[in-house]
């Protein structure tokens, strides 16, 4: 749809978008997100090859990115749920003008968090026990990176708003340029060809900075002339105060659990970082495998996330019941399978890392425990998901928070140093921490509904 577009089309647009499947909407997400895994992979194998240490380095540097990183989507994490629940009602307009309030609010908040990563990422670094071996590598990868907090803010707005209108295939289209990009561009950076100079741990931080970049021209462009996302539609008739509030209602007992957890993956870090770095990776390249786990789980749920709020913005509770309960199950099988197959080819995979017989043993009995894990963690961000579409997320976010300040923190502490265990502790905890909240969490989700309402006579949405 052209910026230009009728009322008519709008709505037509909206009613297209409410009426597509789990797999319409997920499919073009799981292909984006194991394009993704595969470049994080190729990633990861650059710069280990380049130096184990700057391999450590970037990992270390991305634990404290990734806290930034979930703090500068503060405002996309409402947008989804907001703009959904508008198409649902059949308010296109609505729908638009939340999706320019969530841009610009993302934009002002990711300047500041940039601007605070420049000047605190010595700090940080040193606070998370970085290796001396390491640390300037570190440290420097945490000041170019800094500026990409203010493009992947906005970049995440304009993702949130294109999955909230259904356009999941259009990010499939721009995910396979971005990272086409991203690939051509480190290759170039870390090792140096022709022109270019051998940068390393500098070249993949450049790298990501001139993606991002990109990124947010070609989203902006995108939601002006497809959605017809104009500002001065939204300086005329946006209802500034009251969306701003009502994305915080939503965004931000999310954002503060992400951001909690994100502290406290730094914490975890610091207790293994005090063994050796052999630690470190094996951690590192464990999570590399594992991401794909992580991107089919969030593909699944991200769409049915849209349903959700589609379904909820019409009323249709029986049928939010159904298509979560249908999410999670497809959610569990699927990533709990593709668990099991990375376990049985661990020895390949991980021998694209390295060859160090100690890293390749601590990830491998990684990879194994990861199995347990993934049908908890596949049922907690489904129905975690649903829940914030819902409006009901604060009572979900302090349990979790108290399980995992009050319990896993001590639990790990005592097991990967006072025990000695180190990183295997990690993942003990993870497994007692996702059972935990496996059964908070779907407590949670039946108490939404009456008992008539969870009944599956009405046909789940299909996929």
């Amino acid at each position: 749809m052209s910026a230009d577009a009728e009322p008519g089309e709008a709505r037509a647009a909206a009613g297209e978008a409410v009426d597509k499947t789990l797999f319409q909407l997920s499919y073009p997400l799981l292909l984006n997100a194991g394009i993704g895994m595969i470049v994080t992979l190729i990633d990861t194998i650059l710069i280990s090859s380049y130096s184990a240490n700057a391999a450590a380095a970037v990992s270390l540097a991305n634990q404290i990115l990734l806290v930034a990183y979930d703090l500068s989507v503060l405002f996309a994490v409402g947008g989804v749920a907001l703009i959904s629940r508008a198409l649902g009602r059949g308010d296109a307009d609505a729908a638009r003008s939340i999706a320019l309030t969530t841009v610009a609010a993302n934009f002002v908040l990711s300047l500041v968090l940039g601007s605070a990563l420049l000047l605190a990422g010595r700090t940080m670094a040193a606070w998370i026990n970085t290796p001396a071996e390491i640390f300037e590598d570190t440290v420097l990868y945490l000041q170019i990176a800094s500026a990409t907090i203010v493009f992947n803010g906005v970049m995440m707005a304009g993702t949130a708003t294109l999955r909230g209108f259904g356009r999941t295939r259009m990010l499939l289209f721009l995910g396979i340029f971005a990272y086409a990009l991203y690939l051509l561009a480190a290759s170039l950076l870390i090792f140096g060809f022709g022109p270019f100079p051998e940068l390393g741990v500098a070249g993949s931080a450049i790298a990501t900075l001139i993606v991002r970049v990109q990124g947010m021209f070609v989203l902006l462009f995108v939601l002006w002339r497809s959605l017809g996302v104009r500002i001065r539609d939204w300086l005329e008739g946006a209802q500034l105060k009251q969306t701003l509030k009502d994305l915080l209602e939503i965004s931000f007992p999310t954002t503060a659990d992400n951001l909690a957890y994100g502290v406290y993956q730094m914490f975890l870090v610091s207790f293994i970082a005090r063994f050796d770095v052999a630690m470190v990776l094996a951690r590192s390249f464990t999570l590399a495998l594992s991401s794909f786990l992580i991107v089919v789980l969030m593909a699944i749920s991200q769409a049915n996330e849209v349903m959700v709020g589609y379904r909820f913005g019409a009323g249709r509770k029986k049928s939010v019941f159904a298509a979560a309960f249908h999410a999670s199950w497809v959610a569990t099988v699927l990533t709990t399978g593709l668990a099991v197959a990375l376990y049985l080819s661990a020895d390949p995979l991980l021998g694209l890392f390295t060859d160090d017989p100690v890293v390749l043993a601590e990830a491998s009995r990684l990879l194994w425990l990861t199995i347990f894990v993934q049908p908890l963690s596949a049922v907690n961000t489904v129905l975690f998901h649903s829940l914030k579409t819902m409006g009901d997320v604060r009572v979900p976010v302090i349990a979790t928070q108290l399980m995992m300040w009050g319990i896993s923190l001590p639990l790990a502490w005592w097991l990967c140093v006072d025990r000695q265990l180190g990183v295997i502790g990690l993942w003990y905890v993870l497994i007692f921490e996702e059972a935990l909240k496996a059964i908070v969490i779907a407590w949670r989700f039946l108490r939404f509904f009456n008992p008539d309402e969870r009944t599956l006579s009405e046909p789940p949405v299909s996929s």
